[in-house]
């Protein structure tokens, strides 16, 4: 049985005049039916055109939103005119959000980031993280060459759109030592069609062409 708390983020992003999916392990359990491990916090999939229009939303809802800078730093949005987009995550928190410590820094409206890895529990935190699509593909941030048609990327469970456990786990392949990861892959794999395994081996090699542990277990390589 899934966590109440993706249908209740489900619920209020529907109708909001962008696209978006959940990704990350939420996405893999969706993608197997069931809540297999703790979730640190909720990511969605979106796209970069709409980016915009996702900070103005959230923002309306009541959340603050911040985007990341790197080095541990995040800057606060509060005019969607005065944006670094250095990287392709924002988070989206409530005031009273128990997971996000923010610091000051000497820099107006950016902060220090301590990230409480407790597990998430209350629908105060969401974290988008932008892609791009060309010719009906979503293609791989890391790679725009390496590409799943959308049709195949974004799927649906119980009318709950999450991207494909193939091209989640190609995001999850550069820190597989990551609490959860291995256990991601382990129940995704042994769910995954051939046509899924070998797209994710393809992926793997043309990312890692001097080999990735996923790579050899998951199938054979090209």
């Amino acid at each position: 049985m899934l966590n109440e708390l993706i249908r209740q983020a489900d619920t209020l992003l529907q109708n909001q005049g962008f696209a978006y999916a959940f990704c990350g392990g939420w996405a893999i359990d969706l993608f197997i039916g069931a809540e297999t491990r703790k979730h640190g916090d909720i990511d969605i999939l979106a796209y970069w055109p709409e980016r915009d229009t996702i900070i103005q939303r959230m923002q309306s809802l009541g959340f603050q939103v911040y985007e990341m800078l790197g080095g541990g730093k995040v800057h606060h949005i509060t005019d969607i005119r005065h944006q670094s987009k250095m990287k392709r995550n924002i988070f989206c928190c409530t005031q009273d959000c128990e997971l996000v410590h923010l610091f000051e820094t000497d820099e107006a409206e950016t902060y220090f980031l301590d990230f409480q890895h407790t597990g998430q529990t209350k629908l105060n935190y969401i974290e988008f993280l932008f892609n791009d699509k060309e010719d009906a593909d979503l293609l791989y941030a890391r790679n725009p060459a390496v590409r799943l048609p959308l049709s195949d990327a974004i799927l649906y469970r119980d009318h709950l759109p999450y991207l494909a456990p193939e091209m989640c786990l190609l995001y999850k392949s550069t820190d597989t030592e990551r609490e959860g990861y291995q256990s991601d892959y382990d129940h995704a794999v042994a769910r995954m069609s051939q046509c899924q395994k070998h797209w994710l081996d393809r992926a793997l090699t043309v990312m890692y062409p001097e080999g990735h542990k996923w790579n050899s277990v998951s199938g054979r390589k090209e």
